[in-house]
């Protein structure tokens, strides 16, 4: 086990982000972002249905987070702050790269990570999962199904068994936990890796400053009654360790690594994973919060902007140096 556990010793997550000391010297300025009003956007395809302003997929029950424009930019932001955090690597299971020959990607969405995949690995296999149609993938070893994940997996050859079974920030977008991980478990080689990555929903400091007032951390307080309403899971991040090992997974290690909302940190990799981060929770907040609250919280579309406003302008007044915890989870079949 001792052998096991260093296996993401590599990312050497710092115990305290350095900061960087002229953060919230200058005003923060940009020139694509208006701080006075929160994302929205209006368009519409067959499946799909508009609702406030965003697009929202309609198959089988649908999912509370939109699928539009600007939460495609949002996913973007993801991938690429996974890059940034990650050093370039796709992932930190311990698999050996002359053995990876197939290789699931859970709730893929634009497909980023899983057409990264296919080109970085030209003789692997990848499979991208999702409820949404997606476009003609441009690698000819990268293919899509449309399919809930939770269920059978019907794949295009029912022989084959992934090495590797990818989950990234697809937090809420699944009902059923134990029956995914039953899902990869039986689609997975023996001695194959699942591997899950996904945001803690508690803003920290490293310096002991608190946060309790802010309306960055009264957001995030919201998501208790969200998914209580929503029947929803918004901290699968602190129970996906127990459920991969309940779904017979061995050698499950996790580790927690930090994600600075902003570019406080002195640190050019943390600086730029807060870049990048920033983005994501700006992109991100409102689709968050605008299904769930208006629907079963009782709240008005204006009441979600106003909270997604309050936050944004906290964030640009450089006033709380917060990061959010990323937990990575990694698990073998026997």
């Amino acid at each position: 086990m001792k052998q096991h556990d260093q296996r993401m010793d590599f990312l050497n997550p710092p115990a305290v982000i350095p900061v960087d000391q002229e953060y919230g010297l200058h005003s923060f300025d940009t020139e694509d972002e208006d701080d006075t009003s929160a994302f929205s956007v209006t368009s519409s395809v067959y499946n799909f249905r508009v609702e406030n302003g965003r697009r929202y997929h309609d198959y089988k029950d649908g999912h509370p987070f939109p699928h539009d424009e600007v939460s495609e930019e949002n996913e973007v932001c993801m991938h690429e702050m996974c890059l940034s955090l990650l050093d370039d690597k796709f992932y930190v299971s311990p698999i050996d790269e002359s053995q990876l020959r197939n290789v699931a990607d859970v709730g893929t969405g634009m497909g980023l990570w899983a057409e990264g995949m296919a080109e970085k690995y030209p003789d692997t296999e990848i499979v991208g999962i999702d409820l949404t149609p997606h476009e003609r993938p441009t690698h000819p070893n990268c293919s899509y199904i449309i399919s809930d994940a939770t269920d059978e997996w019907v794949l295009d050859d029912p022989s084959t068994k992934f090495d590797l079974v990818h989950i990234r920030s697809l937090f809420v977008g699944v009902k059923d936990w134990p029956a995914l991980y039953k899902q990869c478990f039986e689609n997975m080689r023996s001695g194959g890796w699942i591997e899950q990555l996904e945001v803690v929903i508690d803003p920290r400091t490293d310096d002991g400053t608190d946060i309790s007032d802010s309306y960055v951390r009264q957001v995030a307080n919201i998501s208790v009654p969200m998914g209580e309403a929503s029947g929803r899971d918004f901290h699968v991040s602190m129970s996906m360790k127990s459920m991969i090992e309940q779904a017979g997974f061995v050698d499950v290690h996790e580790q927690t690594l930090k994600l600075p909302l902003g570019p406080w940190a002195s640190d050019q990799k943390y600086k730029n994973v807060g870049r990048f981060y920033e983005r994501f929770y700006k992109t991100g907040l409102q689709g968050w919060l605008l299904h769930i609250c208006t629907r079963n919280l009782g709240w008005s579309v204006d009441q979600v902007n106003d909270a997604c406003v309050k936050a944004f302008q906290e964030i640009n007044s450089r006033k709380y140096l917060i990061y959010f915890p990323f937990t990575i989870v990694v698990g073998r079949k026997p």
